[in-house]
């Protein structure tokens, strides 16, 4: 009896690539829904990730080659076998430590595993041969300048040169198309960032501080699990980029034993920020997250980072909080939900993922979840809107409309808010990064209610 083929780490990205196209789903869940039906390995797990990310971020690159081996037109390619090749000619181009014949069989044996015939394995055989024969003559057609090829479609590419110039547009494209470094906020109510960064380096893991903040670590390079590195079960940190600690910081100052509300709390990255602001003056936060799966994680990170706090978490949309609710909150913070173009370098699904015309939907969700915090703000408090999108569209648009309903709302610059070396994040006084090595892209204004 023959032994059915093994589902190994290329197949897992294989697979993952094929559904994210079929539904455009986030690419995290899909990946994992599918580790745990193949019930693949740690180590195999790790290296599906890696294939699957970087074969997102490098895909037109990809399609380049693909169309000058292939004869037929890459959309009459059969999506399994279209994305065998892209996983195969990835890691053939951009992956050093694997062999070239295992990256070829590798693929061959995901084929196998999908039960398609021996003609399309032999096909992807050949054509994966010829890019290892062929791979002088063909990275040079990844090197032209016009146009040149970003990974990136073309109308984002075009928003980003028309609202910031072509250089930082091709810099943002330039910075996604790499791995990106794992970011930590140290847990400031349990330590500080020097005995981290000192049990890191015991560890020998390399380690470093971030530019703009004082908790912020910087792992470049680090692929391990989150959870082994050490500290993590005594809650000394959570992963947190340094741009969302900064923007959570513009909520200050606070009010001494006043309330803060997260009205969009996610898994929880935000409320335990805003708790670390909030716990030297005995300020209460409160949170707001009507997904389960979301609010489970949530429970999780704060039991960890917080085990002391009991840190409420309402079950139910902020609208529904919002007319149940008689208390007033000092600071809102609203970190809306967007289309994630800032955050297309860690998540490089976003940009395949996206239509233009999905930023005015977002737009609207913003704009009710924006009229519906005010509500629940105290006079004088300050409502923090935040999204991690780069177009105008979700942010600035966004501010205007809800200012000219608004008239009890003012906008006030974020600058005393920030340190001195974080001005070149900042935008007409909002608070406005664009991705690169230090933080990823984050939109943030302040707005404060008069009395």
């Amino acid at each position: 009896m023959s032994v059915p083929p093994v589902k190994s780490a290329r197949f897992l990205a294989i697979e993952t690539l094929c559904r994210l196209h079929k539904t455009r789903l986030p690419v995290t869940p899909l990946f994992e829904t599918l580790v745990s039906e193949l019930r693949i390995q740690s180590n195999d797990r790790q290296l599906a990730k890696n294939i699957l990310y970087g074969t997102l971020r490098k895909r037109q690159s990809i399609d380049r080659i693909l169309k000058e081996l292939c004869r037929q037109p890459l959309g009459k390619i059969k999506p399994f076998v279209y994305q065998a090749l892209s996983v195969g000619i990835y890691q053939l181009l951009y992956l050093d430590r694997i062999p070239e014949s295992a990256a070829v069989n590798e693929s061959v044996k995901a084929l196998q595993a999908a039960k398609l015939p021996k003609k399309l394995q032999g096909f992807v055989n050949g054509v994966l041969r010829n890019v290892i024969r062929q791979k002088t003559t063909l990275l040079p057609l990844l090197n032209t300048p016009e146009p040149p090829i970003l990974n990136h479609p073309r109308w984002l590419t075009d928003r980003w040169q028309q609202q910031f110039g072509k250089a930082a547009m091709e810099r943002i494209c330039n910075h996604n198309n790499r791995p990106a470094h794992l970011a930590l906020q140290v847990n400031s109510s349990k330590t500080d960032a020097d005995t981290v960064l000192a049990m890191f380096r015991d560890h020998t893991i390399t380690v470093r501080k971030g530019l703009y903040c004082d908790t912020s670590l910087i792992l470049e390079g680090y692929h391990g699990a989150i959870t082994g590195l050490p500290g993590f079960n005594e809650g000394f940190f959570q992963v947190q980029d340094q741009g969302a600690q900064l923007l959570t910081e513009l909520i200050q100052p606070v009010v001494t034993g006043g309330e803060y509300l997260d009205a969009c709390a996610g898994v929880g990255g935000k409320t335990s920020s805003l708790i670390q602001l909030c716990l030297p003056l005995s300020a209460q936060v409160t949170a707001v997250e009507p997904d389960g799966e979301r609010r489970k994680k949530f429970r999780e990170n704060l039991t960890r980072l917080h085990p002391q706090l009991s840190t409420p978490v309402f079950s139910e949309s902020l609208q529904d909080f919002a007319r149940n609710c008689t208390m007033r909150f000092h600071g809102i913070l609203l970190d809306a939900p967007c289309s994630g173009t800032g955050v297309t370098g860690r998540h490089p699904d976003i940009r395949w993922n996206r239509r233009a015309d999905d930023l005015l939907k977002y737009q609207k969700t913003q704009l009710e979840l924006l009229h519906t915090a005010a509500k629940l703000l105290h006079p004088e408090g300050i409502l923090l809107y935040a999204t991690c999108s780069l177009e105008k569209e979700e942010n600035t648009d966004v501010v205007k409309q809800f200012l000219a309903t608004q008239e009890t709302f003012t906008l006030e610059t974020c600058a005393p808010h920030v340190g001195k070396n974080c001005a070149p994040l900042l935008r007409d006084g909002n608070f406005h990064p664009l991705p690169d090595e230090e933080t990823d892209g984050f939109f943030a204004v302040r707005l404060r209610r008069k009395t």
